[in-house]
């Protein structure tokens, strides 16, 4: 699946010879932490991805349309890329800046190793990257060449790479602003950059018929506005906040190691099917774009998990164990019914509007219904792992996170070849679920509480979705102007 990870191990306890204990909390709260209540600011992200939803099928209609599903494969398999680099490179330095800030770190040193991070990570990658590309051409990135020919190729997955410094520093410092909970700011940089893009690509693609360059093309300069919108942001609030406990280097890139193998095997958990596709399949491109698109209607699902755990990590990491696990129950609870009563709609939503709009996809359709159980299972994955993390452990989730690479390489190398991408789909259904099983194990060990309680709503959960679903569509009113 294209996106943004036996049993696993028990969490360690604090104290146990040869395991890490956890953090000690900041001796004052992070400023932003006491400012409105969490399921106000889940209604506030949720309202703005659902803003940038809208815009963001516009333009995906527009693109998709123009570029066909040949077209469409080859411009996922460039952009895969820089992809692929911010899991390898970034070392689980996102996951650590996001921690520390939600636990009142100082913004402006977070800020000063984040950009320090940035040059010598994004500089060494692409040299890197440079030379390995003649090899990951033939292979991995094989979609690119069969559409637009070697040499066009080449040259676009080399454009590419200037998206590269803008990935990682957005990568870097984004995560400190739903840190320190601000919110506003945040979902502001989305919709503007969802209307950006809009613009750009429509402008390139649409307009001026550029075709697969223009889209790669306007995903760099994207990459660039966003990055350096980010950036601003984030001084902004070191200069609002200027106090803020001191983080070590050691201690930021300490958390981060112990969170770097699930993000690097979660980008791969995500992205494995592209690249065997390429790797596996004689013509990869038009199987390729019609897989991405079965991906990019699963995923409209995940909105509402994302925006969940976009607040929920470091409400977290801002809380006591106690405040955290009394609030773990209620979030997945309510997450999980929105979740499956959005997949619910979507099935039908989808077929129509496939149909309808986009005709020469509509053989993304049995994809699409295998792989959506799977996201439902990775958005429950999505919510435990943000209290795991949260709760300063990342080793489990790492853990996990490897035996569901494995189960979805061996998966995808033995469903790929002989159901193309429905096998893909299948693959990361098994692996997705998996995931969600060791991760369900590890919250419920960690927290006290019982599967059923975490995973089964009650009426309570009901009338909460109907409340926040009441706030959204104020929100996007009041966001829109109606």
């Amino acid at each position: 699946m294209t996106a943004t990870p036996g049993a696993a191990e028990a969490p360690p306890t604090p104290g146990t010879p040869g395991t890490p204990a956890p953090l000690p909390m900041p001796t004052t709260a992070p400023a932003a932490t006491p400012g409105r209540p969490f399921a106000r600011r889940v209604a506030s992200v949720f309202g703005a991805k659902t803003i940038v939803f809208g815009v963001g099928l516009i333009t995906t209609i527009v693109v998709n349309r123009l570029l066909g599903p040949n077209g469409k494969g080859a411009y996922v398999a460039v952009t895969a890329l820089p992809g692929m680099l911010g899991a390898i490179g970034l070392f689980g330095l996102p996951n650590a800046m996001n921690y520390f800030a939600a636990r009142g770190a100082s913004v402006r040193r977070l800020l000063l190793l984040s950009d320090v991070s940035a040059v010598v990570i994004s500089g060494a990658a692409i040299v890197l990257l440079w030379f390995a590309l003649p090899v990951l051409e033939t292979s991995i990135l094989s979609a690119v060449a069969e559409n637009v020919g070697a040499a066009a190729g080449d040259t676009l997955l080399r454009l590419i790479l200037l998206a590269v410094p803008a990935i990682v520093i957005a990568g870097f410092v984004g995560p400190i602003l739903y840190g320190r909970h601000e919110v506003r700011i945040y979902t502001t940089i989305m919709v503007g950059q969802a209307l950006v893009t809009m613009f750009i690509l429509v402008l390139l693609v649409g307009v001026l018929r550029l075709g697969v360059p223009g889209a790669v093309l306007g995903t760099v300069t994207i990459s660039t506005l966003g990055a350096l919108a980010t950036l601003l942001a984030v001084m902004h609030v070191s200069r609002r906040h200027p106090d803020g406990a001191p983080v070590s280097t050691r201690s930021l890139f300490g958390y981060g190691l112990r969170a770097y193998p699930a993000s690097i095997t979660g980008f791969f958990n995500y992205r494995a099917d592209t690249f065997i596709i390429q790797a596996l399949m004689l013509r990869s491109d038009g199987p390729l774009g019609l897989y991405s698109m079965a991906v990019t209607m699963a995923e409209l699902i995940f909105y509402i998990p994302d925006a969940v755990t976009t607040i929920f990590l470091p409400t977290v990491a801002g809380s006591t164990a106690e405040e955290a696990d009394a609030k773990l129950g209620r979030v997945s609870r309510l997450t999980m019914l929105a979740t499956v009563s959005a997949a619910v709609a979507l099935i039908p939503t989808a077929w129509v509007g496939i149909h309808l709009v986009l005709p020469k996809y509509v053989d993304c359709m049995p994809a699409f219904l295998v792989l959506l159980p799977g996201v439902v299972s990775l958005s429950l994955s999505k919510v435990l792992t943000s209290y795991v993390a949260g709760r300063g452990r990342p080793g489990p989730i790492s853990v996990a996170a490897a035996i569901t690479l494995a189960l979805n390489l061996a998966a995808n190398v033995v469903l790929i070849p002989q159901f193309g991408i429905v096998g893909a789909s299948a693959a990361s259904l098994l692996s997705y679920t998996a995931m969600a099983l060791m991760m369900l194990f590890v919250a419920c060990r960690l927290s006290g509480r019982s599967p059923f309680y975490l995973i089964v709503p009650g009426r309570a959960e009901f009338a909460a979705v109907r409340t926040v679903a009441l706030q959204v569509v104020a929100r996007v009113r009041g966001k829109v102007g109606v």
